[in-house]
Order: C-alpha cells, then structure tokens, then sequence
C-alpha cells in the first residue's frame, strides 16, 4: 500500500446544493470551502437515491440504489455487508475511522434503551470502521422525546443511553452537560418556535468542533497507513440552532426569500399540500429566522472544515489526500411553502453539493453540469484508493472527470425514490423520480399520478406541465423510469408499463 491516497470524507446532514458560496449562493458565507472548490472538481448536479437520512446513506456506504440494500425509508437498519465502503477499503489495507452521525440503525426504537447502540462499543469494528466516535442528532432527540413526554422535561439518561459526544460533556465539562443536552426546549405554541433557537454553548464544545477534533485526532494517529476518515457532521439538519456567534453572521431582514408562487401547490400531489397545511404553516410566517439559523449552521461547518484542512498541510499529508465534501440529503428551506423534507422531489431536496479535491489534480477549480448520483461518490473513493469495485456496487467512479476535465455526463439520467409502504402507508407512499438533462418526471405509484417540470424552462418548478398535452414525451420518460427503476433494483420493477 506504499503511496496509496489518504481519503477525507466529509459529510454534512441535510444541505441543499446550492447552500455555499462557491454555489452562487448570495447570502450564505463558507470562505473556507469556496478556496477549497477553487482547486477542487465542483459537480454542479448530484442527485440522492432517496431524500431522507438513513436510505441516503445506506447507498454512501453500500454503493447501492435503496431497492437493491433493501433500506427504503427510515426506521430500516442498514444491512452490514462485504462490499460496504468501509469494509472493502480495510480489506485492501486502509486504517478506517467513522466521526459524527451514522443513521445506519433506527434511533428511536426506544429512548430508554441502549440495545441500539452496543455495537459500535463492543470493540470489534462497525461497518467496517475500526475506529469510531458517534453522535446523534441531539437537538432532534430532545424534541421528540419531550413530545412522548407530553412537554416534560425528560432526565437526560432517559434521552442519551449512549452519546460519545454527551459522555465527553459529562466527563470533561460536567458544568455544561445540562445546557448540551436541554439546550433544545424553548418551548413556544408553533413548530418553528419550538425548532428555532439560538445555541449558548461555546463554539469550541459546540458537537461539529467535537466531530472535526475526533477526526483530526484519528488522523493524527495513522503514520504508516492510509487511512480513510469519514467526517459526518451532524447540522444543518433540522432543529435549527446555530451558535450565536454564527447567528450573529446573518441579518434576517436582508436575507433572499423563498421561492413561492400563491396557490402552486394546488397543481401538485395531495401530499405537498397535506404537509404544507400541517407540518409547513408556521415556518412560513419565520422564513427569515429560519434562513438565519440554517445559514449560521453551515457557515459554522465551514470553519470547521478549514481546520481539517489546515491539519492535514500541518502534518505533511494534504499532498498524499484526496477529500470529498457531499450531504446526504437536502432541505425545503421554505421554498414551495415546504420546510425540510418529505414526499416532494424539488430540486433543493434531492440535490446536494460535492466537491471532489484531488492531490494531483487540476491547480484551479473545474466544473461538470452532467448529471451525477451519490452512489457515484462511493464508486469514486474506492478508485481513489486504486480498489476494485465490489460488483454489488452500481455506482460509476468520476475519477475520469476530476483527472480529464471530461465533458459528457456521468450519466443520462437520475433515479429517485421514496416510500414504498404499499397503499395505507400514509404519510409516505411511494414516489419515483426520473430526471434528464431536461426533464422531470414524477410518479406517485399509489395514486397513479404524473407529474412533469420542464428544468430547462422553469427550474424553479413554479409551473408543472399538463402530461396530457405532452403524451408521448411522458410516455417516453415512463419506459425509462420503469427500465431504470428495474435496473437499480435487485428483484425488478416496482412499476408496471406505462
């Protein structure tokens, strides 16, 4: 393995593609990732496999569609396989270490259990990770668990069975373990005053400096190895609580609005305007407050990320590592009149950033329009370490397009999914996506429903088109999504002919 490349793999929860600088985004600040997409690969559309947590990241660590790891929606525990990402980089000699948030088993099975968690503290390896320090969600634990507990406040033990980030609290800053772990309940009649707030933990015990250090320590450690580091922070995801510091950095009443056309939804699934109506409504009249705190989160990120990469030139390996920067999915931010995720494929949901720097790469910035899905991603780490792809991968390595400067696409289309509970499952029933270079085409297989966005004309998607009046292009687009979903699949479509 003399000379083989190291790997960075950061990860953030729940980002949109277009939520940094080097995105063109005119309000959020990320400096340090935007010198860092200067001399990196940047591709411009990456679409998820399934725009919710633990089917997104199951394809990042299998190399495969959901229909193919069989973990497609959350509250599946992801399958510990051979050809896992982690695993088959071991087996060809890499030291491993997993950082953050994993979401690869349910979290809430039950809150006073920690059956759920011994795995990654038995001492044999997880996934294929030898090393590892995990975090949860904690924001989002505390306002679920304190919803079970009809608005109580629960004992932390009841919340936290195991949490390396917590136990670290508790053992080195005992005096700040209740603000870390019940920072979280502000309370306030409306969801968005319930999910927004603003965090007074110090930004240098705040959980993403914690992630970034246990990741800098692990690299520290390898010397004579290569390793792979998965950094997985655990924001923005939702509730939204940046550091004030970093809340300090917005303005809310000059942020950019969401996109919203009045009575848009109408023209969309029943599900759009279901969520819109109960789960929606309050972020709507918080739009700003909500910006504010998302982009605080991010910029909060991007700090930390300097100091990966400022590790990395300080130990003399930068020129021996290639990094990798995605999200596993996105997030609604309002537009549409939506908050975070759920049954809607809209661009900000299942596009997230990526950014591939290689060591021996181009010297400034290059940039790919074509079309590009997360299972790519794993496909391309495993190159990066010279690694055969597992055959149970259906992933394509972009290496020829970070070295070659390529101009045709990675692929012809995406496919996205959601659901598949069968016809009672509500809210989630199932919906697949196919996208082209131009194209959109949405079916809701329990409904029948066919919805069609033209992305080279509307790419805001305020203005679906009629498939009645476009039968043979939907018609088309059909036989695709049946072939591709057929493909992706380990045991055929889900969709008949159309």
């Amino acid at each position: 393995m003399a000379g083989a490349m190291n790997v960075l793999f950061i990860t953030t929860d729940q980002q949109r593609f277009d939520a940094l600088g080097f995105m063109g985004h005119p309000d959020v600040q990320t400096p340090h990732l935007d010198r860092l997409a200067a001399r990196s690969t940047v591709f411009e559309r990456v679409y998820v496999t399934n725009p919710v947590c633990m089917p997104s990241r199951a394809s990042l660590l299998l190399g495969q569609f959901p229909d193919a790891h069989g973990v497609r929606r959350n509250g599946i525990e992801v399958p510990d396989k051979p050809w896992g990402l982690a695993k088959t980089l071991r087996a060809h000699g890499y030291r491993t270490g997993m950082f953050g948030k994993t979401h690869f088993c349910p979290l809430r099975r039950d809150y006073r259990s920690d059956s759920i968690f011994h795995d990654w503290r038995s001492g044999e390896e997880y996934y294929g990770f030898e090393e590892r320090s995990i975090t949860h969600d904690l924001k989002d634990f505390i306002s679920d668990v304190s919803t079970a507990y009809h608005g109580a406040t629960p004992k932390p033990e009841q919340m936290f069975a195991q949490d390396d980030y917590i136990d670290w609290i508790r053992s080195a800053h005992l005096d700040l373990y209740t603000l870390a772990v019940r920072e979280g309940l502000p309370g306030g009649a409306q969801e968005a005053a319930r999910e927004l707030w603003t965090s007074d933990l110090p930004v240098e015990l705040h959980q993403s400096t914690w992630i970034t250090d246990q990741t800098m320590a692990f690299i520290e450690r390898q010397r004579a190895t290569p390793f792979f580091a998965w950094c997985s922070f655990v924001d923005p995801h939702h509730p939204f609580n940046a550091p004030r510091a970093y809340r300090g950095l917005y303005d809310p009443a000059g942020l950019t609005g969401p996109i919203w056309q009045e009575g848009e939804l109408e023209q969309r699934s029943r599900y759009h305007r279901d969520r819109h109506t109960s789960e929606s409504a309050p972020w709507t009249l918080h739009w700003r407050e909500y910006r504010a705190q998302y982009y605080g989160m991010i910029s909060l990120i991007d700090a930390q990320v300097a100091r990966l990469v400022r590790h990395l030139e300080d130990l003399g390996v930068a020129e021996h590592t290639a990094i990798v920067f995605t999200s596993d999915h996105g997030e609604m931010l309002g537009d549409h009149g939506l908050a975070r995720k759920g049954l809607f494929h809209y661009e900000p949901l299942i596009r997230v950033p990526l950014l591939v720097c290689m060591p021996s790469g181009p010297s400034t910035g290059q940039r790919h329009r074509g079309i590009v899905q997360s299972v790519d991603i794993t496909a391309t780490i495993l190159d990066f370490a010279d690694v055969p792809l597992p055959e149970q991968h259906q992933g394509r390595s972009l290496l020829p397009w970070c070295r070659d400067g390529h101009d045709d696409a990675p692929r012809e289309h995406a496919l996205v999914s959601n659901g598949g509970e069968g016809p009672n499952y509500n809210p989630w029933p199932e919906l697949r996506t196919l996208v082209t270079d131009r194209w959109k085409l949405q079916y809701y297989v329990n409904e029948g429903r066919v919805e069609l966005d033209d992305l080279a004309t509307d790419p805001d998607e305020l203005h679906p088109l009629d498939p009645e009046q476009h039968q043979p292009l939907v018609h088309d687009l059909m036989g695709r999504l049946v072939d591709a979903s057929s493909a992706a699949s380990t045991w055929g479509s889900h969709i008949g002919r159309w």
